[in-house]
């Protein structure tokens, strides 16, 4: 698992995609997710998988006989 995300890293973080007017309550917000979104996806079994594997999510709209 990545190294622990300080508060400090989520103020800088935030302020490179421009949400520089958060409070410390909406700081804490992120980092609370932020910090559960990396223990979910360390927790996903991805070490044997590839970019193929990734589903294709298609949508094709089929003629019905008669229309």
């Amino acid at each position: 698992m990545p190294s622990e995300i300080t508060p400090d890293e989520i103020r800088r973080m935030a302020a490179e995609i421009g949400l520089t007017r958060l409070t410390d309550e909406h700081l804490n917000q992120l980092l609370g997710a932020t910090r559960t979104a990396q223990q979910r996806r360390a927790a996903l079994p991805t070490a044997d998988l590839a970019p193929a594997d990734e589903p294709a999510h298609v949508f094709s709209v089929e003629r019905h006989a008669g229309r």
